[in-house]
């Protein structure tokens, strides 16, 4: 049993392997704010060359997505693909989800801080137009968390809950950080309408319908 932060652990049970990096996912996740289910994977891949840097899974609190995601109940995983607002309800965290990074290569702290903060910066630019303030700073101590190595096998747990974002690296608890830009803005790098991989933010909803029921 593996031990995370916020007390998460996988808990025993089925599993699910990405296709494209033979990295396992439990379907269960126990957190601190309770269990959340595997919704799906995907992978990202970096250059023309398509090398493979990690492997994600989402993970939801399905009581709570069943509450927040209801009027999406029956619809089929390729429905809920092609539906713009699916998604944007599912960014406006109103349950606990996490997401699961498992490294398949060798990625130095600095330019993991980088990659995450390319990715973020405009997204936390964007989340203040939208009432979401403070997320620069917010940022600025997230890069703050990536200063060692990130070793293929690494795992990194994000975990967004009551507008906070909690960061496990290794096992070990990095921080906790009170901001919802930054909590939307890194759902959004995976989620939102110009993700960092088109067939990744289709394949982590794979399992969604099966959560929410007919």
């Amino acid at each position: 049993m593996i031990t995370t932060l916020l007390l998460a652990t996988v808990l025993q049970g089925s599993v699910v392997t990405e296709p494209n990096t033979n990295v396992t996912f439990q379907t269960e996740l126990q957190t601190a704010a309770g269990v959340q289910q595997l919704t799906g994977t995907g992978v990202r891949t970096r250059t023309m060359l398509h090398v493979k840097v990690y492997a994600f899974g989402l993970y939801v609190n399905s009581v709570g997505a069943r509450a927040g995601l209801g009027a999406w109940r029956g619809k089929s995983a390729s429905d809920l693909a092609r539906d713009k607002s699916f998604y944007q309800e599912l960014l406006k965290g109103a349950f606990p989800m996490t997401l699961r990074l498992v490294m398949t290569r060798n990625v130095g702290g600095a330019q993991m801080a980088e990659a995450f903060d390319d990715a973020l910066g405009p997204r936390v630019a964007q989340a203040a137009e939208r009432g979401m303030p403070d997320g620069a700073d917010a940022l600025a101590r997230f890069r703050g968390f990536f200063t060692d190595e990130l070793a293929s096998g690494t795992e990194l747990l994000f975990s967004w809950a009551h507008n906070t974002l909690s960061v496990s690296i290794g096992g070990k608890p990095a921080g906790d950080i009170e901001n919802a830009a930054l909590c939307w803005a890194l759902f959004d790098v995976y989620l939102g309408e110009k993700p960092i991989t088109s067939d990744g933010k289709k394949t982590v909803i794979a399992r969604l319908p099966e959560i929410l029921g007919t």
